[in-house]
């Protein structure tokens, strides 16, 4: 009958865009974290609350167990379609597997799991070309290929104003050339075949934002461009505009994201990316 998008919540779309999904009919399954023994889901509270009670005691998250991939996929295939499946990278999360587990529940073909080796807006960017090439009636080897062709050309730099939380975390030992030596250094990170990688070790957090926009600029022209950060939407703005000056590109095309709670868990607070999808054929 069609194809049903679903996702995970560490898809970061702005508000307009995740309406769309909505209209859309796509079912994000939600991560969850944790204070102690209580348990929210993503992007469940304010974050000014979310880092209010991090003060107390810093976080834990937890994946969503198969089932709840199970409950997502159940419906539209019951009703006839087709389902692919977006998750973050599975190189730092283990939210693909549980995806693949339960697409196992459903007969050979009904559900397409896809790794979006990407994360937050870079995923967000592969979700709405995703939904709106099922809403054109596509297939699903056509959305499949539709994502894979962006994937090529999207790239996500990311910031972070200290590499404590990813520390706290348990991340910062499987990114390479990431050290204690750092803790006072905000590092410059892409993602290569779904791996956080060091690109650069800037002192400073203008230099910081300096070497983002310089590594943006390198994927001109762009189709899409998008900031996201984590409590600090003032210098996300500020991003903006000299994205906008730079690249010559629409300030109010480049879409604003605050991440979740469970990437800020990781990425802590003063955190910065780019998402930058180079135009096709450049």
């Amino acid at each position: 009958m069609g194809v049903r998008i679903v996702t995970d919540s560490s898809c970061d779309l702005p508000p307009q865009l995740d309406e769309e999904l909505r209209g859309y009919g796509v079912k994000m399954v939600p991560i969850f974290f944790r204070f102690g023994s209580e348990e929210f889901a993503d992007k469940s509270m304010p974050m000014q609350e979310f880092f209010g009670r991090a003060a107390q005691v810093w976080p834990q998250t937890a994946v969503p167990a198969p089932g709840a991939f199970v409950e997502a996929f159940r419906e539209p295939v019951k009703a006839g379609h087709e389902v692919v499946c977006l998750t973050i990278t599975g190189k730092h999360s283990a939210i693909y597997d549980a995806a693949a587990v339960a697409s196992r529940q459903f007969p050979a073909g009904a559900v397409t799991v896809i790794d979006s080796s990407t994360l937050s807006i870079g995923l967000g960017v592969l979700v709405i070309a995703a939904a709106r090439a099922a809403a054109q009636g596509k297939s699903v080897a056509e959305i499949v290929a539709t994502v894979t062709e962006l994937q090529r050309r999207l790239h996500l730099f990311i910031t972070l104003d200290t590499v404590d939380y990813l520390v706290k975390g348990g991340r910062a030992s499987r990114i390479g050339g990431l050290v204690a030596g750092l803790l006072r250094i905000r590092p410059i990170l892409t993602l290569r075949d779904g791996e956080l990688t060091l690109l650069g070790k800037p002192r400073g957090r203008e230099a910081a934002k300096r070497e983002l926009i310089e590594l943006a600029r390198a994927e001109s022209p762009a189709d899409v461009l998008g900031v996201g950060h984590v409590a600090c939407e003032g210098e996300a703005r500020q991003l903006i505009a000299e994205l906008a000056r730079q690249m010559e590109f629409p300030a109010e095309k480049i879409f604003l994201i605050e991440t979740g709670m469970v990437l800020a868990t990781h990425a802590g607070p003063g955190t910065l990316g780019i998402v930058a999808v180079r135009k096709s054929g450049n």
